[in-house]
């Protein structure tokens, strides 16, 4: 099974800034905000795609955003042939999404992931690993609460 590393997560500060300063592709999907920008990190046999989540303290207590935060992780880590390898993605959650069923938010984030990969105005030049097309299943985790 495929898991994230170390590698994968956005955590300097200087990595969210490239989401403010460059012109960041954008999706709002209801209660879920994905943004995504190209990286080069390396060869391509070592290009993974990274990720980072914000969460505010306007969607709840540290439980409430310690489970959007797992939720977004898992549905990341299982679908890996929907996020591109040369690219960095930034999961923003809004108010209100605390109180959707786990499935729900999951559908919201591949949703958001489908979307910005499909649209006309995403950066074809960067090479994406695979096919070219999506998967036909895509995994919906849903977490017991």
């Amino acid at each position: 099974m495929y898991r994230l590393f170390k590698s994968q997560h956005i955590c300097r500060s200087s990595d969210f800034a490239k989401f403010r300063s460059r012109q960041a592709q954008s999706v709002n999907c209801g209660t879920i905000v994905l943004k995504v920008v190209g990286h080069s990190c390396g060869s391509p046999r070592n290009s993974f795609p990274r990720f980072g989540i914000i969460t505010s303290k306007k969607i709840g207590n540290a439980v409430a955003r310690n489970r959007i935060r797992r939720i977004i992780r898992e549905n990341f880590r299982l679908n890996p042939k929907i996020f591109r390898a040369d690219c960095d993605y930034l999961f923003i959650a809004l108010r209100g999404i605390s109180d959707k069923p786990n499935k729900k938010i999951g559908e919201e984030i591949l949703d958001a992931a489908k979307k910005i990969t499909l649209d006309k105005n995403f950066p074809q030049n960067f090479s994406r690993p695979g096919k070219d097309k999506l998967p036909h299943q895509l995994i919906c985790l849903t977490v017991p609460r």
